[in-house]
């Protein structure tokens, strides 16, 4: 039964980056197909994915009918489930639906506008009820302008969730004098414009624990972890490791067929002389982060299970599908300076190829305004909506466990 509500439903999602710059939660889009769907038991099937070990879990359900549903059943164990702005506007009938759903302890997130958003009750007092709040234009441009005022003159709430930011500067401010609780979506495009052409190098933080990694013997499948856990490592260290330095006239696809075949102490090499192309941007992660993420998607959709090359070209494949927009080069030289199959260089370049649809449904899945059109992608791809939803799911519940 559980699994048929997963071909039932449109799933998308937006990642929510912590202080830390790292994934602390996700807020996923439910847009129901069926107005027969039941939607507590649709809750707890998304629940059963989710563990201690996970990010945060907010359910944004497009329905408010949906979502009336939600709150007067058994609370999810993991679920924060997303209150809708008519709460606010006929707060009489909603009011009563969230005192009732408190009662049955459900945790619960109000969307508004920070212009109407009321002085919540301290946290550590009560923490079953957050914000998520839009900034206009002029209280982005008032927090803006007060750092590092108090946050509570500048209008801003500590504690809370904050969406819409389009410039990194804002998100910092948010996350580090407003005590945000995290920033849904991060604004990448202002994080690459800061970077001048062939500024943005590998993390070096990233770099460093692949070297610790190594030190302490760690396992090759953590290793890999960590080095595809950002695109830019990927990518400088297999063009390193395919020179004649490292490679020797072989063609080595892969990090892991590179390490088989040169070992744990020649890759120690590559990375020691890649520390100079290394740099420590805090405000990158996220965008790195999300890469990752993306890429991680792909595999769960293409599900290659032990084809080893399937799986790296899938993983590359969405790794390196907005490189060319970090490293300022056009994709088509990018994809000749390392050794890609034809597939993930149709897809890279050509947006063709097996890979395309995957990478294509991949980046729409991290767009809520796709979900109208996902079903007939879907359908004209070949992708049954309980196989996409079933790969998101696993992916996101597992994502704190990445890099």
């Amino acid at each position: 039964m559980r699994l048929s509500l997963l071909d039932r439903a449109v799933f998308t999602y937006q990642p929510i980056w912590g202080r830390s710059r790292q994934l602390v939660g996700v807020r996923l889009h439910v847009r129901l197909l069926d107005d027969e769907v039941n939607v507590p038991h649709l809750l707890h099937a998304i629940d059963d994915w989710w563990s201690a070990g996970s990010p945060r879990l907010l359910v944004a359900l497009a329905e408010p009918r949906a979502v009336r549903q939600a709150l007067v059943a058994s609370a999810p164990e993991h679920l924060w489930i997303e209150l809708p702005d008519a709460a606010q506007r006929a707060p009489a009938d909603w009011r009563h639906l969230e005192s009732q759903a408190r009662r049955l302890g459900h945790r619960l997130v109000q969307r508004l506008p920070l212009a109407r958003a009321p002085r919540p009750t301290p946290l550590g007092e009560d923490d079953s009820l957050r914000y998520v709040l839009h900034l206009w234009p002029e209280q982005a441009s008032q927090a803006l302008a007060v750092v590092p005022a108090p946050t509570i003159e500048a209008g801003l709430l500590p504690g809370q969730i904050y969406e819409g930011i389009g410039q990194v500067a804002l998100a910092a401010h948010c996350l580090d004098a407003a005590h945000a609780w995290g920033v849904v979506d991060w604004p990448i495009a202002d994080a690459l414009a800061r970077h001048p052409r062939g500024s943005i190098g590998i993390d070096k933080g990233t770099l460093l624990r692949v070297q610790q990694a190594l030190l302490r013997d760690a396992s090759t499948e953590r290793v890999l972890v960590l080095i595809h856990s950002d695109a830019v490592l990927t990518y400088r260290l297999l063009q390193l490791l395919n020179s004649d330095a490292f490679g020797r006239g072989r063609v080595l696809p892969s990090v892991r067929q590179a390490i088989g075949l040169l070992g744990e102490r020649r890759l120690r090499d590559a990375l020691t002389r890649l520390l100079g192309l290394a740099v420590a941007d805090t405000e990158l992660l996220p965008a790195r982060h999300t890469l990752a993420l993306r890429a991680r998607l792909m595999g769960q959709l293409m599900d290659a299970g032990a084809q080893q090359t399937l799986a790296n070209d899938v993983l590359l494949t969405g790794l390196f599908a907005t490189l060319d927009q970090w490293l300022r080069v056009p994709m088509a030289q990018l994809a000749e300076r390392v050794p890609l199959s034809d597939a993930v260089r149709d897809a890279l370049v050509e947006g063709a190829g097996p890979y395309a649809p995957y990478l294509s449904l991949a980046q729409r899945l991290a767009d809520p305004a796709q979900s109208q059109a996902l079903p007939l992608i879907c359908q004209e791809a070949g992708f049954a909506l309980e196989t996409v939803n079933t790969a998101l799911l696993r992916t996101l519940a597992q994502a704190r466990s990445w890099g």
